[in-house]
């Protein structure tokens, strides 16, 4: 088909017409220079695949690549190669295939995969059996950050042979010019929901201690192990470690598990010579001049010792000391206000007292005055806030060991403890920390419950905790923890990533169990997989995929299609939606790979599935991006110590919020490219009072492009307008770019008068951007 246009196109300004791709036809020496190699047997003691060339059988040239497994195995060869992001691009290959068998027919081998980091965006069937020489082919768009991994797989846990023979890469032109229509007519009977903006907060390492004012690390002197994953190891988990001060060669210190306030130990120091102080501290507190900070702490102590504490800093006290008051033998708790005097972003907080005796410390935190519903960082709430969001979730891989009724009530109740991610959770931000953060900012709050080791009443007992009133037990609870009042929380998803046989047979006693205490709840799904659907898909009101290769539009759209084919046909008339509860560009990538997530590029790749879930409104209620802060770099928002910065990403859905509420309307455009490759990518939409029209654009490309549009069956002529673009605002050309503390808005949102009249207008898109056209519509 694309063979048909090539008169019609022009390549992309800077686009190369031949690929950089080494040794297509196996004929160099060594015969897989530049290829690299995976193969492996799936038997222990098996025999692993074989790979090397044929001369008796080759396609063209003198010898073909032959790859055989005789026991089950995995064998592939793979080539990197650099292309110019938004250029598209035809890979080709002749393949043949002998006795070729997989655990699935489908899944046998013989085939080419287009990987991006983060998604496969095409490849070409799978193949079984014995076929002939046949050329493939698959297409695809070059996203960020500019390169292809073109893999040749022979065989996926299966055994047979497979031949790879002269594979290329040519450039396929893009649209030179187009004409597109826009119509006054509605492509969906729903509106845009707000929730299609929604955010993620789940407890993964580092992502709620950097959203809230708590500051001290390590608050039950509990030994906490690391995360188990990272982005940049060295700077993820600030080492912030408590440290002896004062008096220490005469001091003697010891974690004692013995009668801790809080978890397993708690910290001990003996201190035997009288008039001398000893004690500890930690560095990296973050202080502003004038604000005060509340320390809060339990100590116990032998010998009535009295305790102060201080800030300080740069060769100078910045608060106190002040006395905390004399210790005694049983543990109490203890504050005191401790006023800044000067900012800064590296303070230390000492805890001390004076001999003879011995001090044990337990549960140490220290909130600024200025926190937010008394625990979050006002300007991450700033943040949250300015973008909309509609809902947001809160649960994760955590959740299937999550105990969230030790995540109620005062904090010093609550025990630390760590997750499946490693690290330490100091346990802060529970059910109602994280409800009253939803209403502050306007935002539904989603509810992930537990499903692993639980039953269907331990889940009911939580909606009633949420929702029930002061009559009920757990509505009793909720009160006396300060908040009378039901929290009318309505979304709830039972599990999160479960994908076992028996949550498809137990989760309609769940369902039950959590309508009996509240019959207008609406309940989500764990994976929809086909197993679950078959067994209780129709218990639930929202089915809930993870998108996690979003840069795979035509297959995450496939699977939309899917799953609405699945309730057309097994819904029985229920109104059941998606909620996408976790989205990204991927979920893996970690180390230094994961910095594509805070790039342009990225953030050009957010607002393409953007515009894929406004196209798709009818059935995409809820769409939750993974995750809203931190996270190794996946976090719209990226906070330290008294700095915070948006990533493109961010900027992107902030720009999307705007159209909560709007129609999208049916788009016609000239381009014979599949959705896919069309660049601009393109969503509009329609105010509900037909006064407002937006156009979205993406522009994934180095060029800028112009395009011509129509308006048509609209009452209303366009009279003014603004644009609103998400751009590197100094124009370096590249998506590998990012935010950072010291650019905390080098890309970012610009807006300027869209100096658009009439029906009929041209346009022109500058090169990586996203562009919103907001068009005033008036008689």
């Amino acid at each position: 088909m694309l063979s048909v246009i090539l008169a019609f196109l022009v390549l992309l300004p800077g686009a190369a017409t031949q690929s950089t791709l080494r040794n297509p036809g196996f004929e160099s020496s060594p015969p897989l220079e530049g290829w690299e190699v995976q193969a492996r047997s799936r038997q222990e003691n098996g025999r692993a695949p074989s790979i090397a060339v044929d001369r008796e059988d080759a396609r063209e040239g003198a010898q073909s690549l032959r790859i055989e497994s005789l026991d089950p195995g995995d064998a592939s060869v793979s080539q990197r190669v650099f292309l110019p992001v938004g250029t598209l691009w035809r890979a080709r290959v002749w393949i043949k295939t002998a006795n070729l068998v997989g655990t699935k027919e489908e899944n046998a081998g013989g085939r080419m995969i287009i990987d991006t980091p983060g998604a496969e965006i095409a490849s070409t069937a799978d193949r079984s059996g014995t076929t002939p020489w046949q050329e493939e082919e698959a297409t695809f768009l070059v996203p960020s950050p500019g390169y292809i991994d073109l893999t040749l797989v022979a065989v996926r846990n299966g055994t047979g042979k497979a031949w790879f023979d002269d594979v290329t890469l040519e450039a396929l032109p893009s649209d030179a010019h187009e004409d597109i229509r826009i119509r006054a007519e509605h492509s969906t009977q729903r509106p845009i929901d707000s929730k299609q903006q929604g955010q993620f907060i789940e407890l993964l390492c580092n992502h709620i201690p950097s959203i809230i004012a708590q500051q001290v690390v390590s608050t039950s002197f509990e030994d906490a192990p690391p995360c188990r994953v990272a982005y940049k190891r060295a700077v993820d988990e600030p080492y912030r470690p408590w440290y002896p001060d004062g008096a220490v060669e005469v001091a003697k210190y010891s974690y004692d598990s013995t009668n801790p306030f809080s978890g397993l130990r708690s910290e001990r120091i003996v201190l035997p010579s009288a008039h001398a102080r000893a004690g500890i501290s930690q560095d990296g507190f973050y202080l502003k001049q004038g604000l005060s900070y509340k320390l809060h702490l339990h100590m116990r102590s032998e010998g009535n010792v009295p305790v102060w504490a201080s800030l300080h800093g740069g060769g100078r006290m910045l608060a106190g000391p002040v006395l905390l008051g004399r210790a005694g033998e049983n543990w109490a708790a203890a504050e005191a206000e401790l006023q800044a005097s000067q900012t800064t972003n590296d303070a230390t907080l000492t805890i001390d007292f004076e001999g003879p005796g011995t001090l044990w410390l337990d549960r140490v935190y220290l909130i600024g005055s200025d926190a937010v519903l008394g625990i979050y960082r006002p300007d991450v709430v700033s943040a949250l806030k300015a973008m909309h969001p509609g809902i947001i979730r809160f649960g994760g891989s955590t959740t299937e060991q999550y105990e969230w009724d030790r995540a109620i009530g005062p904090w010093d109740d609550r025990l630390t403890f760590t997750t499946v991610w490693g690290g330490w959770e100091e346990n802060f931000v529970g059910l109602d920390e994280f409800v009253r953060l939803c209403e502050y900012v306007g935002a539904e709050p989603l509810i992930c419950v537990r499903w692993t080791g639980k039953k269907p009443e331990d889940a009911a007992a939580e909606v009633e905790y949420a929702n029930g009133s002061v009559e009920t037990h757990w509505g009793a609870l909720r009160a006396r923890n300060g908040h009378p009042a039901p929290y009318h929380v309505k979304y709830w998803q039972i599990g999160n990533e479960v994908d076992v046989s028996d949550y498809g047979q137990s989760v309609r006693a769940f369902a039950g169990a959590m309508k009996k205490v509240d019959p207008s709840i609406k309940l989500m799904s764990s994976f929809p997989t086909r197993e679950l659907l078959e067994a209780a898909g129709a218990a639930f009101d929202y089915l809930c995929p993870h998108q996690y290769e979003i840069n795979n539009l035509a297959g995450e759209e496939g699977e939309f299609k899917r799953l609405a084919d699945w309730i057309a046909a097994n819904a029985g008339g229920k109104d059941m939606r998606l909620a996408v509860t976790e989205w990204n560009t991927t979920a893996g990538d970690w180390d230094l790979t994961r910095g594509m997530l805070q790039t342009l590029g990225n953030g050009l790749s957010v607002a393409r599935y953007l515009n894929l879930l406004q196209r798709r409104a009818d059935l995409v209620e809820i769409a939750n991006r993974s995750n809203f802060a931190d996270s190794f770099s996946s976090g719209f928002v990226q906070p330290g110590p008294g700095w915070i910065y948006e990533t493109p990403a961010y900027y992107a859905q902030e720009l999307y919020a705007r159209a909560a509420g709007s129609y999208p309307l049916r788009i016609e455009r000239s381009s014979r490219l599949e959705w896919p490759f069309q660049e601009p990518d393109l969503s509009a939409s329609v105010s509900p009072d037909q006064g407002k029209l937006m156009i979205y654009a993406v522009n994934s490309t180095l060029g800028p492009l112009s395009r011509s549009f129509e308006l048509e069956g609209f009452k209303k002529d366009v009279a003014a307008g603004t644009v609103t673009v998400l751009e590197d605002q100094m124009h370096a050309g590249t998506s590998e770019i990012m935010n950072s503390r010291d650019q905390p808005r080098r890309i970012s949102l610009s807006s300027h008068p869209a100096g658009v009249r009439g029906r009929h207008f041209e346009f022109t898109f500058p090169p990586l951007t996203v562009t919103l056209v907001e068009l005033n519509l008036e008689r």
